[in-house]
């Protein structure tokens, strides 16, 4: 018996002959979708529940193409009204406990009801779908003539009516084997029940397949139903990326999207740099970049070439901040190559201006020159000029092994460095003081029974020529503000990371600022944990950037910004970020700022200046085509402060300078009214380092206690016991500390008779 896709219900008695016809089946590609629903004993290996919502969540958000412009539009009002009766469903839940179970009947079922019904119409009502009716025999069945799929994936929908006393939604996945001989697809009906069945196929060979559809009953014997389906000829993409500096082929970051279903499809020739990420990340790089940049990006060498199903793609190309990204739609035909060749063009070269990027932040084992050309390549394809490679520890062990540190363990390659470092300590999470970085260094500094004693770690890296700094400082995570408050009074911290995953925050930052004390702003895109290199990054201001010597030597000078957009300059009376200008009474400066970017990037959309955390200048453009903001002004010495320019970009980016201190001696160039308040709030974070530390030796109580058996058990017994131990070491640097904080509040004291009131 043979039969067409049908709106109505195909009955078993008789034989159906009809004339097949070209129908609209839904073809929707589904692999990997994981929805979740109420377990109802009939799902398959490849199979989940799922309720109408999430079925026609995947078709509105999939599968659009399935529907004209009206039904499309049909769908998704029916699928919003739906949403919200579910959400005001959960709400009257809420708020009616107290209203008898018949309001709250009255209030929520009827609402949903509707909208439940509506999908349920919507479905029924579809083009392509497939109703079988398994209450009665059904004899061997052959669908239609074979079913074309749109690539080498596909879908049916299938309504299985074993029933009417309930509705059931099913997904279930089938991967074709390629073998000339496959196992059916065994799909199964609840009983007394309509089950909808959303069948979705993948690695369709272009040739006609035979399929089995067998749906098993719970009674009777399984009926099976031969199908035949094909998929198109694939096409091919040749894609090269040039260089706009040279003209020749470079490694890029790309995107490439089959607009038919919007899945992402991994280039022939990208990077697989699973194994130097150690578990911790994917190949497939998910970038914070705002607006349309935002998204899933594969690191490609070179050309590449490579079979693709027949459709409309669109390709991302992106080369970093300081180049413009590609969007392209392709149409790819059956059989045929098409070859494409983009030059990302480069909007600024902040090189010639003397500022070389990097990112202070990098994950990334390097053992080996293939590790080593791997890494390069990711960092030649987003044009950033050096990594700092941090390999990273906690107490008990060390990730991402670099193979040595120092200049000579350095790789220089076409202006692009990879420079090994570190993150380490890294407290846990029972006993947190904060995450370090180092750069520069010529070993790695770690020593487990010192662990928490990070200005020992401090002063070993200073004594190699290193930069010290705190890590994950835009969200004050894992509470450094605790160790913070330890050692930046001491002066054995270099910078702070106030910038990643698109995220800047400033508000520790400015806190320690406003206490008079000097840090540099940097930024890391800690991969493979989040984004992409030099997603977010930290321009420093070395005209001779060679082999990164003189990059190093900028930040310690303290000559950065940090920005994920715009770019940025900042001069004070004609002093550099980082620099120290000295005032004397009544002395006037001037300052000049300006802020740039592109139009379709990172139009500047705001340009301040920041005088202790409050903006004291603004600027926003005059025209919505201004691609630059400049600021120039003069600016009262008064007392001393420091001076930091902030911008903002039009597409949501951000950038910020490292502050230039005024200072009028004798005096601090702090916020002098909030230092009391400030002073407090580090004596506070001091207060937490001793319960951490009475809770270490608590615990331990001074006896050796027999080490657990479990890894992660022990991991943490060691780490509470060599804090019980360090403890007291740890308490002398406490109370060193609180000794600076009270000799700040008496120079603090004195200096209220030597400042000027300026109102």
């Amino acid at each position: 018996m043979r039969f067409t896709v049908t709106k109505k219900t195909i009955p078993s008695s008789g034989r159906l002959r009809p004339r097949p016809r070209p129908v609209r089946l839904l073809l929707p590609a589904l692999v990997g979708c994981l929805w979740i629903g109420p377990t109802l004993g009939l799902a398959q290996p490849g199979s989940r529940t799922a309720d109408i919502g999430e079925l026609v969540s995947v078709l509105l958000r999939k599968h659009p193409y399935l529907f004209d412009e009206e039904n499309k539009n049909r769908l998704e009002a029916v699928y919003r009204e739906y949403r919200l009766t579910q959400a005001a469903e959960r709400e009257r839940e809420k708020a009616g406990r107290g209203a008898s179970a018949e309001e709250q009947s009255r209030g929520a079922q009827r609402p949903a009801w509707a909208a439940r019904f509506a999908l349920a119409h919507f479905l029924d009502t579809c083009p392509g779908l497939i109703r079988l009716d398994l209450r009665q025999e059904l004899p061997d069945t052959t669908l239609m003539d074979p079913i074309e799929l749109p690539g080498n994936v596909g879908a049916l929908l299938l309504q299985l009516i074993n029933g009417r006393e309930e509705t059931r939604y099913l997904l279930q996945d089938y991967t074709h084997s390629g073998l000339p001989e496959v196992e059916p697809i065994r799909i199964e009906a609840a009983a007394r029940a309509t089950t909808w069945v959303l069948l979705s196929l993948s690695g369709i060979p272009s040739r006609p397949t035979s399929l089995m559809l067998e749906l098993r009953r719970e009674s009777g014997e399984p009926v099976r139903l031969p199908l035949e389906v094909k998929a198109p000829s694939p096409a091919r993409l040749k894609v090269r990326v040039l260089s706009d500096d040279t003209g020749l082929e470079t490694p890029a970051m790309v995107r490439l999207v089959w607009k038919l279903n919007g899945r992402d499809f991994r280039p022939s020739n990208a990077l697989d740099l699973v194994e130097q990420f150690e578990g911790h990340g994917s190949s497939q790089l998910s970038t914070n970049l705002p607006g349309r940049l935002r998204g899933d990006y594969w690191c490609v060498p070179g050309p590449f070439d490579m079979a693709l199903p027949p459709g409309k793609w669109e390709i991302a190309i992106r080369r970093g901040l300081e180049h413009l990204s590609l969007f392209d739609t392709i149409t790819l035909k059956p059989g045929e190559t098409a070859e494409r060749t983009y030059r990302p063009r480069r909007w600024v070269d902040m090189r010639k201006l003397g500022w070389f990027s990097g990112d202070d932040h990098v994950h990334f084992r390097l053992l080996s020159d293939e590790d080593a050309q791997r890494l390069m390549t990711w960092v030649q394809a987003e044009d950033l000029h050096l990594a700092n490679v941090v390999e990273m520890g906690d107490i008990n062990r060390t990730w991402f092994r670099q193979r040595g540190f120092g200049r000579e363990h350095r790789v220089v390659s076409a202006g692009h460095i990879l420079s090994p470092g570190q993150e380490c300590p890294r407290t846990g999470a029972r006993f947190r003081l904060g995450h370090v970085l180092a750069m520069n260094t010529t070993s790695l500094v770690r020593n487990p029974d010192r662990y928490f004693l990070y200005d020992w770690m401090f002063d070993q890296v200073h004594r190699q020529g290193g930069l010290t700094g705190y890590a994950h400082v835009y969200r004050t995570y894992p509470q450094l503000h605790r160790d913070m408050s330890i050692n930046v009074p001491k002066n054995k911290v270099d910078f702070l990371e106030l910038m990643q995953i698109g995220i800047l925050g400033t508000n520790l930052y400015y806190e320690f600022l406003d206490l008079g004390f000097k840090l540099t702003a940097a930024a890391g895109s800690d991969v493979p944990f989040a984004g992409t290199v030099g997603e977010v990054r930290m321009y420093a201001y070395a005209p001779e950037a060679g082999d990164g010597d003189a990059w190093f030597e900028a930040v310690g000078r303290g000559r950065t910004f940090v920005t994920n957009g715009p770019m940025l300059e900042l001069e004070v009376g004609g002093a550099m970020p980082g620099d120290e200008l000295r005032v004397e009474k009544g002395q006037k400066v001037r300052v000049h700022a300006r802020a740039w970017g592109h139009p379709g990037r990172s139009r500047p959309s705001r340009l301040e200046i920041v005088r202790h955390g409050r903006v004291i200048r603004h600027l926003q453009p005059s025209h919505p085509e201004d691609n630059e903001l400049r600021l120039s002004f003069e600016l009262e010495g008064e007392n001393g402060y420091w001076l930091a320019a902030r911008a903002e970009g039009a597409d949501g980016s951000q950038a910020h300078t490292t502050p230039v201190y005024v200072v009028r001696k004798p005096l601090r160039f702090w916020n002098y009214d909030k230092v009391e308040r400030l002073i407090a709030t580090r004596l506070s974070s001091l207060d937490e380092v001793e319960r951490l530390v009475a809770r270490a030796r608590s615990i331990h109580g001074g006896e050796v206690t027999d080490e657990p058996r479990g890894e992660g058990e022990r991991a943490a017994w060691w780490e509470t016991r060599r804090l019980a131990e360090q403890g007291p070491e740890l308490l002398d640097r406490v109370a060193e500390a609180r000794r600076i904080y009270r000799q700040l509040r008496l120079v603090w004291k004195r200096e209220g008779s030597q400042r000027e009131i300026s109102r």
